[in-house]
């Protein structure tokens, strides 16, 4: 003998029959669309009769211009905003060298152990400086090619970025208070150079 037996409706797993599939790919008059041109609910933007928005600048979010022509275009060659690499005053920074910590890819006056010499600075007043270099750790491995025995900055392999240049751990000078006044005073007559060639917009100009 044989038994059958009969699941009903609600013992199924998916009871297809009951489910109704609208299609939802395509717009329909019926459907609740709000235009992201004019904000208005009824079309899409494509099809506004009102006219076309002005797109923002994606670097300052500002109306009226893009990206080329903005104010707060970054230079990656001085890391100076208002012109871009190509029309910079300054050498390739492949052809840049330090005489602070003489590493490739930048001057002196740009070079990272300017903010870096005041890891043990807490308090207003003169840079406290180091008494030494910290002890070498026996275990010390590379970051470029992870070797060990050397850090990232000695390493001879080829750089995983070409683009990019390595810059020592260590504080080879700290500052006082003279050598601070005469890279302000550098600086200031760097910003004035620039805003005279027209590649860095005056105060006044500048969106932030």
């Amino acid at each position: 003998k044989y038994i059958f037996l009969f699941l009903s409706p609600q013992a199924q797993i998916c009871n297809y029959a009951s489910v109704r599939r609208t299609s939802v790919r395509y717009y329909t008059a019926e459907k609740n669309v709000t235009c992201k041109n004019c904000s208005r609910p009824g079309h899409l933007s494509k099809n506004c009769p009102g006219p076309k928005k002005i797109p923002p600048c994606c670097l300052c979010a500002e109306r009226g211009h893009l990206q080329n022509t903005c104010p707060a275009r970054f230079c990656l060659n001085c890391c100076l905003p208002g012109h871009y690499f190509r029309e910079c005053l300054e050498r390739a920074y492949w052809n840049k060298h330090c005489s602070r910590c003489d590493m490739k890819g930048h001057y002196a006056d740009a070079c990272p152990e300017i903010w870096r010499q005041y890891h043990l600075t807490t308090k207003p007043g003169p840079i406290k400086a180091a008494s030494s270099h910290s002890e070498q750790s026996a275990v010390v491995y590379c970051y470029n090619c992870s070797r060990k025995g050397h850090f990232g900055y000695e390493c001879l392999e080829k750089r995983m970025h070409g683009s990019m240049f390595p810059t020592s751990p260590f504080i080879h000078y700290y500052d006082d208070e003279c050598n601070i006044k005469r890279r302000a005073n550098r600086l200031k007559r760097k910003i004035a150079e620039l805003q005279e060639a027209g590649l860095l917009p005056l105060q006044s100009e500048i969106p932030w």
